[in-house]
């Protein structure tokens, strides 16, 4: 038995060997070849991790924190433009493609098939907006929200701030992807918002903010 476990051992350290000789080249990848495999990376990552409700969406609170200092502050200084004239669909600015609001739910739990999503914390739930992506086109459009993204932000009540909750789910606006998006087709995503329960009652009002490459901020009423 022993010298069978010497005899394989040996194997295996002349095949190491064999696969890692000063020969080897690295391959070499064009950069939209890097972008693809790191967005196929992302999304396997995302749909294997058996720990995926503890870390699918982690936000330093330091940077949120950060994040609505800053948006508060934005809103009430003149340096910062806000256009409140323009619709969703010109802002994410995609050529042959719509995205209407539909209005919003509030639940305590949110599904998807491809992403596990925890329950919202106690006390606290989430506000989904729903927004309905459609392909006018004849012809098939890439959306890529995902290498290309928006910062999302919510007013409810003309009060709270609450920042996009993002994930790698394909029923996220925020991060959605999808590179064959056939003519006349449609696809229902959501923006994901959590917060306290007290933060949505009677809701009268949703300010939805758009920041286009973290500088230029539009403000649109739901």
């Amino acid at each position: 038995m022993k010298l069978h476990k010497r005899i394989l051992c040996g194997m295996l350290l002349c095949l190491c060997i064999s696969l890692t000789g000063c020969g080897t080249t690295l391959l070499e990848m064009t950069e939209d070849e890097e972008e693809q495999v790191v967005l196929y990376a992302a999304k396997v990552v995302s749909k294997f991790n058996r720990a995926q409700d503890k870390g699918y969406s982690y936000v330093d609170p330091a940077r949120r924190d950060s994040k609505k200092e800053q948006s508060e502050q934005n809103t009430s200084e003149e340096e910062q433009q806000t256009d409140s004239g323009k619709t969703l669909t010109e802002i994410i600015g995609i050529d042959g493609m719509t995205f209407t609001y539909q209005g919003y739910d509030v639940t305590e739990t949110f599904a998807t098939q491809d992403v596990a999503i925890p329950d919202a914390d106690p006390g606290c739930a989430y506000l989904l907006l729903r927004i309905q992506a459609a392909n006018i086109s004849d012809k098939s459009v890439t959306v890529d929200l995902l290498n290309h993204p928006l910062e999302y932000g919510l007013s409810i009540n003309d009060g709270e701030y609450i920042e996009c909750t993002t994930t790698l789910s394909m029923d996220d606006l925020s991060t959605y992807y999808n590179k064959d998006f056939g003519p006349g087709t449609t696809d229902d995503v959501v923006l994901i918002f959590h917060t306290e329960q007290d933060n949505l009652q009677d809701i009268t009002s949703l300010m939805l903010d758009v920041t286009v490459e973290g500088d230029m901020v539009y403000r649109i009423a739901l």
